[in-house]
């Protein structure tokens, strides 16, 4: 066994190993003793020995730092019979160092594999819970804005019937014309509507737009586009002309028809 090579891959095998550092002595103490003992396959030795060694008053706590040593396969033990002495094998690293290399590249490797599976799959999950809370979203928003919107109708329009009720057919219009405009645009279309005098019955049929009037795509365009608007050629209308007053006004000397009728 080389002494130095087996030290030097005790430290490197710590590297990436936890072992207490009481039980880290205890593996120099029986490594000196194998090496003074000429490394025999077996070295006999006492536990009042190595409590001296080690500087240890109690044996159960030899006995606990050497189970370290039994646990991570670094020593052999035989319970030495009645007035003998405990015997100690060292497991020695340079026959495992080819198969201790390739366990690591291994397992590097592995973990790396591992890793790169994993993340790859929690990106996909946390993409469908992204798409999912914005369907979510979308879903919840839509209502708000309908609401949203009639609130916005009624407190612009005050010469228009209230909306009372959100009607599927109304939530089912609106939500359609979101697809198009924005809130600012249906602001818009309140307040052109409130200052238009035609959409407020000053036209010939004495007719008045409503909430479901204006929310209709056609009609909601024409609005925007300023069709409505007070003076503008849609609200000019063309006099009609009295049938009664339908004919050339006669002039009359009123003092001669006086002097007729009194002769």
């Amino acid at each position: 066994m080389n002494y130095i090579a087996e030290i030097n891959a005790f430290e490197q095998w710590l590297e990436t190993h936890y072992l207490p550092i009481s039980s880290q002595l205890l593996w120099y103490k029986i490594m000196a003793i194998a090496n003074k003992a000429g490394w025999s396959e077996w070295v006999t030795v006492d536990n009042l020995r190595l409590m001296a060694a080690m500087q240890m008053s109690r044996e159960a706590t030899l006995i606990k730092t050497r189970d370290e040593l039994i646990k991570a396969g670094l020593i052999e033990y035989q319970k030495g019979k009645k007035g003998t002495p405990n015997r100690y094998k060292i497991i020695p690293f340079e026959k495992n160092t080819f198969k201790s290399v390739v366990e690591t590249v291994v397992q590097s490797e592995v973990e790396s594999v591992v890793e790169t599976v994993v993340q790859s799959e929690v990106e996909s999950v946390d993409i469908y819970k992204q798409k999912q809370k914005q369907k979510q979203n979308i879903g919840t928003n839509v209502p708000c804005k309908v609401q949203q919107i009639a609130d916005l109708y009624n407190s612009i329009c005050a010469s228009y019937p209230k909306v009372t009720k959100i009607s599927d057919a109304r939530k089912k219009a609106i939500t359609a014309r979101l697809r198009k405009y924005s809130i600012d645009d249906f602001e818009k279309l309140f307040l052109l509507a409130e200052e238009s005098d035609y959409l407020k019955g000053a036209n010939e049929k004495n007719w008045n737009a409503n909430f479901d009037w204006l929310i209709q795509d056609s009609n909601m365009a024409k609005v925007l586009d300023g069709n409505y608007k007070n003076n503008s050629p849609q609200q000019q209308q063309p006099k009609t002309q009295n049938k009664f007053n339908n004919f050339n006004q006669r002039q009359y000397d009123f003092n001669e028809l006086e002097k007729q009728l009194l002769t």
